[in-house]
């Protein structure tokens, strides 16, 4: 039967999962580029060379993907441990967003030499978004439970 705890061990394990192959990735990434540049039309409004550029921005994107993806552990350790309602939750909340905004930002950035990046940026600042909603929402939530904790 699946239960709550097999559904944290599992997104645990996924964390370190996806952090593990973003790793890999960062290994291969000069080699994607290059058969990336050979085999994609220059659409974009900067026509240069692409090869530095999008190497800098697509490690800057997976520095900060595993920056999230850290965080991201630590609010499931967080919650396995019952912490759930607390201001460690509403700062690793925080933290994804940021990362997440900031990744948008950077391929829009790459935009100017493909423009096959504005949906990635698109989605990411959506991710961005959501994960501010959600630390929102968990920041209400701790305010709560604090007025709760202090009335008993």
């Amino acid at each position: 039967m699946w239960t709550k705890t097999k559904s944290l061990l599992l997104s645990r394990i996924l964390t370190v999962v996806v952090a593990a192959v973003f790793v890999l990735v960062a290994f291969v990434l000069p080699l994607m580029v290059e058969f990336y540049d050979m085999i994609s039309e220059p659409i974009g409004l900067i026509k240069g060379e692409i090869f530095i550029p999008f190497c800098i921005g697509l490690y800057i994107a997976i520095a900060l993907a595993l920056v999230a993806l850290f965080f991201m552990h630590k609010l499931l350790d967080n919650i396995s441990s019952e912490i759930v309602f607390d201001n460690a939750n509403t700062k690793c909340l925080r933290i994804i967003s940021w990362c997440c905004i900031l990744a948008a930002s950077d391929f829009f950035i790459l935009c100017l030499w493909r423009y096959i990046f504005v949906m990635p940026a698109v989605i990411v600042m959506m991710l961005g978004l959501i994960m501010r909603v959600l630390k929102n929402v968990f920041d209400k939530a701790v305010e709560i439970k604090s007025e709760n904790d202090f009335t008993i």
